[in-house]
Parts: structure tokens; sequence; C-alpha cells
């Protein structure tokens, strides 16, 4: 009965102004994996981003690649832009990195400077900032090939990782890597510390605060991008319980433009990319719980203004009375959790506590 639960939760039939509205423009959608097992292994998400990187590389279609790499500093795990050049440096950036990432002050250095062609791997609103900086330097935009978009619901600050990473340090020691998100379905994350110790937890070690809004950057309650409006192709996880039964976890897909489709056929063709069409609401529906909520900015501008937080609303969507209540709940936790009294008393809540909390915003987003 919990399954089929979860099923009608998960599946909608979807309008064509709600596709319009949450999608944007596309010319294909798609679920697909890597076909390279090693590739695979490590990826959060199929490996498929992985995958037609690799194949851009190998395909002389660009000289590099822009993505993202964990490394640890000071004890603490961070998200760093670097350009890979090889396969080995690509299998480096495996998986997602649920941190706040700098694009501008960081990655737009890195594409300046670098000499040749360019795919770059980007969030929602990174990608938006990229095509700003496109219009204004036309030497920047004739370097860039391909525009790759992760969706994203929203992204979060160090201190959640610090409250992770402390909770499973014990005795070991410092820290010397870290994998937020990994394996199959939803995953687990793994820390390794300097005296050879591996300790794995389940994802929802994290994601029990990450979904709540706890530790959230505050930016994100402006952004109504769920899917990289502003790329040739956008890729992300497929939570749709169907897909859970897959031996192979899957990514979901949106081919956006000319490049982004000769890149997605040329990867199948040449059996980089295991990968079948699938329809839009397929889509839609391996996100369904947190797309309406994240696009609607008048919800969050709404409640905003109780907290004098000035949230810009673009959207002027239809506000129901759960909605309101989500964006209460998201709002209050990402305040309470950016004061220095919330980042500590938040470490003591009981994972019961915690999980029954969780329960209800997720029955809330999905009413």
């Amino acid at each position: 009965m919990l399954k089929q639960l979860e099923q009608q939760i998960a599946t909608r039939d979807w309008s064509q102004e709600e596709i319009d509205r949450y999608v944007g423009d596309f010319r294909s959608t798609w679920f697909s994996y890597a076909a390279d097992e090693k590739i695979r292994n490590g990826a959060a998400s199929g490996g498929s981003v992985t995958a037609l990187c690799c194949h851009l590389l190998e395909s002389g279609e660009v000289d590099g690649i822009l993505a993202v790499r964990a490394i640890v500093r000071d004890g603490l795990p961070f998200p760093e832009f670097f350009i890979a050049t090889t396969r080995e440096e690509l299998l480096s950036a495996r998986g997602s990195k649920y941190s706040a990432v700098y694009f501008v002050r960081s990655g737009l250095p890195l594409i300046r400077e670098f000499d040749g062609r360019l795919a770059v791997v980007l969030l929602p609103c990174d990608a938006k900032s990229l095509v700003g900086a496109r219009r204004r330097d036309t030497d920047l935009d004739a370097k860039i090939k391909i525009v790759i978009s992760l969706v994203c619901g929203h992204n979060s600050e160090p201190e959640l990782t610090q409250l992770v990473v402390d909770k499973l340090r014990g005795d070991h020691g410092p820290l010397t890597s870290y994998v937020w998100r990994e394996g199959h379905w939803r995953g687990q994350l793994r820390a390794t510390f300097a005296d050879g110790a591996t300790v794995t937890r389940p994802f929802a070690t994290f994601s029990d605060y990450q979904n709540l809004y706890c530790f959230a950057q505050r930016k994100c309650h402006h952004c109504s991008d769920h899917f990289g409006n502003f790329s040739d192709l956008s890729a992300g996880d497929v939570w749709s319980p169907r897909m859970k039964a897959e031996p192979i976890k899957h990514t979901a897909l949106i081919v956006r433009s000319d490049a982004g489709s000769r890149l997605v056929r040329s990867a199948i063709d040449r059996g980089v990319l295991v990968a079948k069409r699938e329809p839009v609401g397929e889509i839609c529906d391996g996100q369904a719980r947190t797309l309406p909520f994240h696009y609607n900015t008048t919800a969050r501008a709404r409640v905003g203004r109780l907290f004098r937080l000035g949230i810009k609303d673009k959207v002027r969507a239809p506000v129901r009375w759960n909605d309101y209540l989500v964006a209460l709940m998201a709002i209050v936790n990402q305040q309470f959790t950016a004061t220095r009294v919330g980042r500590r008393l938040v470490r003591y809540v009981p994972r019961p506590l915690l999980r029954g909390y969780l329960y209800l915003f997720k029955a809330l987003e999905s009413v």
C-alpha cells in the first residue's frame, strides 16, 4: 500500500501549461546511463554527464571541460572549479557536491584564461550568469561549445557538510576525502580519515537536513529554475518510484538545442550512452515533489516579507494554502540555521524528531 501511495504522489497528469512553466523550451527528453561501468561507479546518477564529457574530449569536440571536484581543505570538503582535459580528471569530478560554489568568482576566470574550446557543467543559476557574461564578451562566447546544466532544487552552505563530517569523525582524526552521494537510488555518503578509516552512511544522514532547507543558501529562495533553462542540455536524477527497481540508476536528460541534440545522438550512436526516449511528463514525475515548490517563488516572496527578505517574484504563480506552509518552513529553517545559535542547536535534534518533521514537510509539498 505504501508503494502504491508513493506511486500516486509521484505520478501526475502534467498539463501543457505546467510543462511550459517548469521545463521551458526543449527538443527531446531521455532516460540514460553511461555504458561504461567504470564511469557509473562513483557517479551520483547514472554517470551520463561524465560519459558525455568524456565523449566530447575524446572525440576532439572540445579541449577541456569546466567541472567541479571535491577537495579537502582545513579538514573540510569543498567543491572546486577546475578544467579537466583527460578522462582521469573527469572521473575525479563524478558525483554531486551539495555545497556552495562560486562560479563568477572561481569558475568564470578559469574559462577566460583557458586557451581552447570548452564544455561547461554548471548549476542553473550559474548557467544563467554565464549567459550574461557571454553577451558581454565575444571571445568568451566563442570558447564555449556546449553548456550542460545540472538539475538543482537548492544548494547548501558548507556548515551542513561540517555538521555531518563532525558526526562521522568520532576518534578518527582529520578528514582526507569525502563523497556526498554515490550508489543506487538514494545512495550513501562516504568519509575517509587520516587513520585510514572509511565511514559510510545513508545519504539521508545529510539529506534529512538538506531537504528541510537547513543551512540552505539564501539566494536559493529567489530561484525558480529547477531544470536549467539556460543550457544546451539539462541532466538530473530520476526519482520516479517505477525506476527504483532498475538495476542501474538512470539520468534524466532534457535536450534544449541543436548542440545538445548532436551530442546525445553521437554518444548513443557510438555506444557511449545507453538511452531511451521518455515523455516529458516522466521527467517531471522524477522530480514531482520538489519541482512545483522550487518554481513557486511567489509563495516564498509573500512569506519572505515576514522576515524582510525581499525575495523577488518573477513567476506570479498561483499559491495554495500548503504552498504558504512549505515556504514558511523552508524560510524559517534556513534563517534559523544561518544563526550561530541555530547551527549549534540543530546538531542536537533527535533523529526521529527530524525525520518526523521531514515527513510533514514532504507531505505538504506533495498535496
